[in-house]
């Protein structure tokens, strides 16, 4: 006796994921915490699409509410993860996105940025670790702060690299750009709350926690769960 396996047509796909991930009118979510959960990850490079696809989902749409959950509970957060992309994520995965990529990108990161200080304004390691102490005690003093803020409080940040020597795109920024880059990748500070509205890319910045320092699972687990995670959402 033969048994035939069921054949899914390209209608019935949009019709699961449209299910999966909240599309459908009948399966909007309460909260953005929900739409983060169903779709794993969400675009986080470009500061409006954190609300967009939230709110695209959601019952009752509403920007407040994302910001909510990314501001004042910090149960979305942002980190630097797979491809070298800023992605939002549930609170609760951040440890396992952090294990399974973060880490390892903000050790490139750090490298990176070490490099360019290096030829770039003659800093060395000891140097680096001075003016990022001063940095995070200024913004723990002030306990929310733009990046214009900070240099005035470490002036040392108001010094200039180029990135990208010898590219189209090359360009001079400030050591404190990439600095709080740094940071943020390692979780030491947070991205606050925009200085416009919820499109603007200007945050400003928070006291944060280091993902190093958060429990999660080792590299090679966290990836499986990930992909286990990524599959159920996405996958057939």
């Amino acid at each position: 006796m033969s048994h035939s396996r069921p054949r899914i047509d390209t209608a019935g796909r949009r019709a699961r994921l449209g299910r999966r991930h909240l599309l459908a009118p009948a399966c909007r979510a309460g909260r953005p915490e929900e739409v983060a959960d169903a779709l794993v990850a969400l675009h986080a490079t470009d500061a409006a699409t954190v609300h967009l696809a939230a709110c695209a989902r959601l019952t009752v749409p509403d920007p407040a509410e994302v910001e909510r959950a990314l501001y004042d509970d910090h149960t979305l957060v942002r980190l630097l993860s797979m491809r070298r992309t800023l992605f939002a994520v549930g609170a609760g995965l951040a440890p396992v996105v952090s294990s399974s990529t973060g880490r390892a990108i903000a050790a490139k990161e750090r490298a990176g940025l070490v490099g360019r200080l290096a030829t770039g304004v003659g800093w060395d390691e000891r140097r680096l670790a001075e003016v990022e102490e001063k940095t995070l005690a200024a913004l723990t003093a002030r306990g929310t702060a733009a990046a214009a803020e900070l240099t005035e409080d470490v002036p040392a940040l108001r010094e200039s690299v180029v990135v990208s020597p010898g590219k189209p795109y090359e360009a001079t920024v400030a050591v404190s750009s990439r600095l709080l880059r740094v940071l943020a990748a390692e979780g030491r500070v947070r991205r606050g709350r925009p200085r416009g509205g919820w499109t603007s890319s200007s945050f400003r910045w928070t006291p944060g926690t280091a993902f190093a320092d958060l429990p999660a699972p080792p590299a090679a687990e966290a990836r499986a769960a990930l992909a286990r995670r990524w599959l159920a959402a996405y996958g057939p």
